[in-house]
């Protein structure tokens, strides 16, 4: 079964939200400043009515606020323009991909180019931060901040020894670590990928039922499947049996937090929807599956 990737967080998705925004009339583009903006957003509040571009376009901002040097080029709210037919089929994003002008980026990403993604974020939010930390004489949080509940297990406790043994033992593992993060390839991401995917595909009966179990409308079937660098996360309905299938880097959720600022992960942090697509017989083509009815984030 093949896969095609699409990302939380897309720069070229903003194109199409300025499109969005500026057919219904909003004064907005791409040289539009965040102080401008928010001026106008701001100017919103305490209206009685606004139409679903204008609230979209509030809710653009009030993101945007968030990191104003970032435009907040979000999954959520680019499905929103697309009107009420939910998550795209693989044929509509292959066609407002193809509306992007020349180096505006892209809206479907093959898995390799989802491990290269991911390999680069631990290089870049983790391993050399890691080693920076150790290099710079860094002991105990400095460390173990780039810890995961791996590692964490291993640390041992401050009632068990003393404060200098504690701070040895934080600066071996996190060396150790250091080593494995220093081995990461897009190549051993990719293979990552396969073998959660395998462990969902072929492994009868695991899924877990969550919910209101009594109202099929109300609960779901879950599972996650984890590896040294990814993990997988599935939510399937009881009603119709379509699937939502996520795929996050294992660690370094909150690692954008120590390198660049708290509340970076969103944009940062590795976080695909995966599209299951099939090969048609009679072209050569991918297309979506199955229809999912709603985007979210795990």
């Amino acid at each position: 079964m093949r896969y095609w990737f699409v990302k939380r967080y897309n720069p070229a998705y903003d194109p199409f939200l300025i499109r969005y925004f500026r057919e219904g009339g909003i004064d907005f583009d791409e040289n539009t400043t965040f102080d401008e903006a928010d001026r106008r957003e701001l100017f919103s509040i305490g209206l009685n009515s606004i139409t679903l571009r204008e609230r979209l376009f509030c809710s653009y901002i009030r993101s945007w606020r968030m990191h104003p040097e970032c435009r907040p080029s979000l999954y959520y709210l680019f499905q929103k323009t697309l009107g009420s037919a939910g998550i795209p089929n693989l044929q509509r994003l292959r066609g407002l991909e193809s509306q992007l002008p020349p180096g505006q980026g892209k809206l479907l990403f093959t898995k390799e180019e989802a491990a290269a993604n991911i390999s680069d974020f631990h290089s870049k939010y983790l391993t050399i931060p890691l080693k920076q930390e150790i290099e710079q004489g860094g002991v105990g949080k400095e460390l173990s901040k780039y810890f995961s509940s791996k590692e964490v297990v291993l640390m041992p406790s401050l009632r068990m020894v003393s404060q200098e043994k504690f701070d040895e033992s934080v600066h071996t593992i996190a060396g150790e670590l250091l080593e494995r993060l220093g081995t990461i390839t897009p190549e051993k991401v990719a293979r990552d990928i396969d073998s959660v995917l395998e462990g969902h595909e072929k492994t009868r009966d695991h899924m877990k039922l969550t919910g209101k179990i009594k109202d099929p409308k109300e609960s779901q079937w879950v599972c996650t499947h984890g590896s040294e660098y990814v993990e997988l996360h599935v939510y399937q309905s009881v009603v119709d049996e379509s699937a939502e299938m996520f795929l996050t880097s294992t660690r370094g959720l909150h690692a954008s937090d120590h390198v660049l600022e708290p509340g970076w992960d969103e944009i940062v942090f590795p976080w695909y929807e995966m599209l299951k697509a099939e090969l048609q017989a009679d072209q050569d083509a991918w297309t979506h599956s199955k229809t999912q009815k709603r985007l979210k984030w795990p």
